[in-house]
């Protein structure tokens, strides 16, 4: 039997001027024919609390389906209760805002961040993660509206490295990039459903993704540290180790690569590279820690295999000269001119320099190993390394709710 009513918080932004971004996506939507999509688009009461009554959870996500407030899978109801208990977690007032979210300049607000985690399923020690991502993003650099606009499939790629992903049981190892771990799951749902009901990126209507791709529902894994001969991600970019970051990058796709060294050199001297060539992007590289480990073995640090890749991992310039971007897109001013000096020696590193490849270990220890090329895409060149505040009270919170689970 439905409870008699839920008390829900409303996931949608509002501007700084009070306005809700829904009712311009409701014009959008409308323009763009998906109103048989969303039926119920900007069809809520204007505050911060809704009751529904009669409805149990099922009921709520359908109908924050119609309104366009879900990625299309069930969702968790925001009801006070859990995103209350969630904001334990945070360090700021629940009315604190991180930044306002593009292209439609929703406010994120601690307390919306909260209650768009809750439906993507985190759980509460998830959010500190969820809210440097958020932070991640709102920087500049990043480039949100791009991100959100484009046509091209762009997701964020979050690496999480330090004590607390061990802590939440975020996967670095098989499986990673899923399914299967609730953390790894949830915390890049969370910053998708954070992207589109807060920064309004919905599909079709502001987001002109040409088909999209999984990891625009989560792309979240964590760096796996116990398995990499080299310092995490964090530490190389002047964090303690003590302490936990986000790394946040642009990622166009994830090409899984089987193989060594050369096999992953090859898929990033192919068309796969042509956006981070173009806009001198910053590209990712998940290496299989068997490969790593005798890598390192054999005398290699982190940045002998960058510099390896930038010298192997070289697009032919007759392919770029082919290429619809040379051809059809991008007159031949608008290529950087070190692209255009390096055509001239007959081939094309995938990036300007060796640094602006990420290389972190991830994934199962199989003798057959599988890496994965994230190719980029956007400007400006991008990778964002975003420290985790955790609560002073984070052993004590995570003991409290480890007990109440088993008592």
């Amino acid at each position: 039997m439905p409870p008699d009513a839920q008390w829900i918080l409303l996931p949608s932004g509002q501007r700084a001027s009070g306005e809700w971004i829904d009712d311009t996506l409701r014009d959008r939507v409308t323009e763009s024919g998906l109103l048989a999509r969303t039926p119920l688009v900007a069809d809520f009461p204007r505050q911060r609390v809704e009751v529904i009554r009669d409805a149990d959870d099922s009921e709520v996500s359908d109908l924050f389906y119609a309104r366009g407030w879900t990625d299309g899978l069930p969702i968790v109801p925001p009801t006070i209760g859990r995103v209350e208990d969630m904001l334990r977690y945070a360090t700021q007032p629940a009315n604190a805002a991180l930044g306002e979210l593009d292209p439609l300049k929703g406010v994120a607000s601690i307390e919306k961040i909260a209650a768009n985690a809750v439906m993507a399923g985190c759980a509460p020690s998830y959010l500190p993660v969820v809210l440097a991502a958020v932070e991640a993003i709102v920087r500049p650099e990043f480039n949100l509206r791009g991100v959100q606009t484009t046509d091209e499939n762009v997701a964020p790629l979050l690496v999480v490295s330090g004590p607390v992903a061990a802590q939440l049981n975020l996967n670095g190892s098989y499986g990673a990039l899923g399914p299967g771990w609730r953390a790894n799951a949830t915390i890049g749902r969370a910053l998708r459903l954070i992207m589109n009901n807060i920064g309004g990126g919905w599909p079709g209507a502001v987001s002109f993704a040409g088909i999209g791709q999984p990891g625009r529902y989560t792309m979240c894994l964590a760096e796996n540290t116990a398995e990499s001969p080299w310092e995490p991600l964090h530490v190389e970019h002047g964090i303690a180790a003590n302490d936990s970051a986000v790394t946040i990058t642009r990622a166009e796709s994830a090409v899984n690569v089987t193989g060594g060294l050369a096999e992953v050199a090859d898929v990033m001297g192919s068309a796969a590279s042509l956006f981070a060539i173009y806009h001198n992007g910053v590209v990712a590289v998940a290496l299989a820690p068997a490969v790593a480990k005798q890598l390192a073995k054999d005398g290699w640090s982190k940045d002998d295999v960058k510099k390896h890749l930038h010298e192997t991992g070289r697009l032919d310039r007759g392919m770029w000269q082919r290429s619809w971007l040379h051809k059809d897109l991008a007159e031949a001013n608008q290529w950087p001119d070190w692209v255009h000096a390096a055509a001239e020696t007959g081939s094309i590193p995938p990036v300007r320099d060796p640094a602006d490849i990420t290389i972190f270990v991830a994934g199962g220890t199989i003798p057959i190993a599988q890496h994965v090329y994230f190719p980029s895409w956007g400007f400006p060149p991008c990778r964002i390394v975003q420290p985790i505040t955790l609560p002073s009270d984070w052993d004590r919170l995570r003991e409290q709710d480890t007990e109440s689970k088993h008592s």
